[in-house]
């Protein structure tokens, strides 16, 4: 029994160990530059749903897409439409004026937190929850029109009749990639415990059987 817990919870423990990403194992958002906002006032903007922070969104199950702004007892929903580009949509948007917390709604990809904006203002991005990863050599799906945080260190391979325009790296984001670590190793440690443990214990019953018992001859005190 020891043993088959043992196993157990060292499986959960590498299942919550971060894992190479594919696409769609997250997704994230990026505006496209935004003016000055300004109450009551109608804009359009853009932005890119992005797998893995930099790939092209390509599950055709992919459904709706949303920017939230929230502040305390007040929500306005925006839902985006497809543009030419992959992965890039736009909605219009009209505010009151005060803090309001920026999210996309990304359909099963859950919520993106993307910052906060003042109106009137312009928006504080929030730190990335993930740094941006690239599968290499894949092909460039844009063209000239490319998320404005591209490119993301590995180049696309070149699409021939296309020139890549030049761009700046983005800062890196500072947090952590995966800040569960302490319980993977926890989860293994006591998965260990647990082997020794049982080793231990079969040992012990191993020198019990290994031991001869003593025998006790009751007889006649006077033969």
């Amino acid at each position: 029994m020891i043993r088959r817990i043992a196993v157990l919870l060292g499986a959960l423990s590498l299942l919550y160990a971060p894992l190479p990403a594919a696409a769609g194992g997250f997704a994230s958002t990026e505006l496209d530059p935004i003016p000055e906002i300004r109450p009551g006032v109608a804009y359009t903007i853009g932005y890119w749903v992005l797998a893995l922070g930099t790939e092209p969104i390509t599950d055709e199950a992919f459904g709706e897409t949303t920017l939230r702004f929230s502040r305390s007892g007040e929500r306005h929903d925006f839902t985006g439409v497809r543009l030419a580009e992959p992965s890039h949509y736009a909605t219009s948007i009209i505010l009151p004026a005060g803090e309001w917390k920026v999210e996309a709604l990304l359909d099963y990809y859950g919520h993106d937190e993307i910052g906060t904006l003042t109106v009137p203002g312009g928006l504080a991005p929030s730190m990335p929850e993930y740094d941006p990863m690239r599968v290499a050599g894949m092909p460039d799906p844009w063209g000239a029109i490319k998320p404005p945080g591209h490119p993301w260190g590995t180049p696309f391979r070149p699409v021939a009749g296309v020139t890549p325009i030049p761009t700046t790296m983005p800062r890196a984001s500072s947090g952590s990639e995966f800040a569960g670590w302490p319980y993977t190793m926890g989860g293994l440690v006591v998965a260990g415990g647990l082997v020794l443990l049982a080793r231990a214990r079969s040992k012990r019953r191993d020198v019990r059987q290994a031991r001869p018992e003593a025998i006790f001859i009751v007889g006649d005190s006077g033969r």
